[in-house]
């Protein structure tokens, strides 16, 4: 069901790197998003609802009548989601309502949100939870229309600022705190763990640094091959990672796995084996994370997750602070213009009912039409028909585009008054 004639009701509730940190969003997150997605549509007053969730990010965008009491709701909701970290999340939650819902998600689409500003990944990351969304049925005009805006503003951003000009994503961060903290990969060995798209940035910037070697591992053996080959690495049969582990230097993990891929005890065994050897760093941008938290505290080896590219992606975000604020100007100009589409289709109801009542009544007109004047011949038919649909189509055409501009402009007298006059539902 649509809003009020006028009204955005658009409430965005998230938990994002800004106010929390890695442990708090992997606990908030969802592991069935279009299940996720059913249960939100059925809470009260959510009207349409996508879940926009990334490895730094979860954000919920529902469309509801009744902004403040949702807002609330979906506040609590996901406070009972982080169980013994409610007083955490508490500080971490943030909201945003109408406009600001929007222009939020704008900037997320552009990239300017992302711990890695100007990154490309969020692009498709935005557009595939509305198409999730969309399967799932939990969404309708006003958010396809505020997403499809969203990537067409992400991808303008990036096409008029240059601003994912360069190595920009987590994955590179990742390879650019490992040549920090270890000088340069020259002569290392590194297995990247994950051959999906995180994987693949990853392997990508190491192919800059120069290492000694890259192995690629995969759950699916013939993807890790095919990256290996494209980067000329060597790729890594799960059953046989104790073996490359063993002369690894850098070992960055980047899977969609929902569980531990490296536990204590088994990489603590490696250690032992590998005594010749300098310690092991290993980097974890996974979400949910694939080493267990307790690795870091085996002699030897050096654990980091996301919360530790904080620094690097701080720097980063400095440079690219000019070409920031051009993305801005853009956001505004559009933000104008998707204010303007949602509030005239916010009438499309009325719009609908004020076509649909015309056409009846054009119908049985044409059909006592047709019995007055006896037999016809099709051409006849087809004439009489054209006619009677363009005197109703050039009526209500001015008619609509008046409401459409009282919408646009927050004059629901107006709408009011048309409702009244033409005898239609505005809900």
């Amino acid at each position: 069901m649509q809003s009020s004639a006028g009204n955005i009701n658009i409430v965005n509730v998230r938990i994002t790197h800004h106010k929390s940190r890695v442990s708090l969003i992997e606990t908030v997150a969802f592991e069935d998003l279009k299940s996720s997605l059913t249960e939100l549509y059925s809470m009260d007053n959510v009207d349409e609802c996508v879940i926009l969730q990334t490895c730094n990010r979860t954000e919920l965008y529902i469309v509801s009548k009744d902004n403040e009491n949702t807002a609330k709701m979906i506040n609590d909701y996901l406070m009972k989601r982080c169980g013994t970290k409610s007083e955490e999340a508490a500080r971490a939650i943030e909201v945003s309502l109408n406009q600001d819902a929007l222009k939020h998600l704008l900037t997320v689409a552009s990239g300017l949100e992302s711990m890695v500003v100007g990154e490309d990944q969020i692009l498709g990351q935005v557009w595939g939870a509305y198409s999730t969304a969309e399967s799932a049925n939990t969404v309708g005009p006003i958010l396809k229309t505020a997403f499809t805006r969203a990537v067409s503003v992400g991808r303008r951003v990036r096409n008029e600022t240059d601003i994912n000009r360069g190595a920009v994503s987590i994955g590179s961060v990742a390879v650019e705190l490992a040549e920090t903290l270890l000088g340069d990969l020259n002569g290392k060995n590194v297995l990247v763990m994950g051959a999906g798209e995180a994987g693949t940035l990853v392997a990508k910037a190491l192919a800059r640094s120069c290492p000694n070697a890259i192995f690629i591992a995969n759950r699916t053996y013939e993807r890790a091959l095919k990256l290996a080959e494209e980067l000329k690495g060597k790729a890594v049969k799960f059953n046989r990672l104790e073996e490359v582990l063993k002369d690894a230097d850098v070992v960055i993990c980047s899977t969609a796995a929902p569980h531990y891929l490296l536990k204590k005890e088994p990489v603590c065994k490696i250690m032992k084996q590998r005594s010749n050897r300098s310690g092991l760093m290993i980097i974890d941008i996974s979400n949910p994370r694939n080493v267990e938290e307790s690795v870091q505290d085996i002699d030897g080896v050096k654990l980091y997750n996301i919360d530790d590219l904080r620094g690097i992606a701080e720097r980063n975000k400095e440079k690219r602070q000019e070409k920031a604020e051009k993305a801005l100007k853009i956001i505004d100009d559009a933000l104008l213009l998707l204010e303007q589409d949602l509030k005239a289709q916010s009438v499309s109801n009325i719009v609908s009912s004020l076509f649909s009542h015309a056409e009846k009544i054009r119908q049985k007109e044409l059909m006592k039409a047709h019995n007055m004047l006896g037999k016809l011949d099709d051409k006849k038919r087809d004439v009489i028909d054209d006619l009677t649909f363009e005197i109703v189509e050039q009526t209500l055409v001015p008619i609509v585009e008046n409401l459409r501009k009282a919408a646009m402009n927050n004059d629901k007298q107006t709408i009011d008054v048309a409702v009244k006059l033409f005898g239609v539902n505005k809900k």
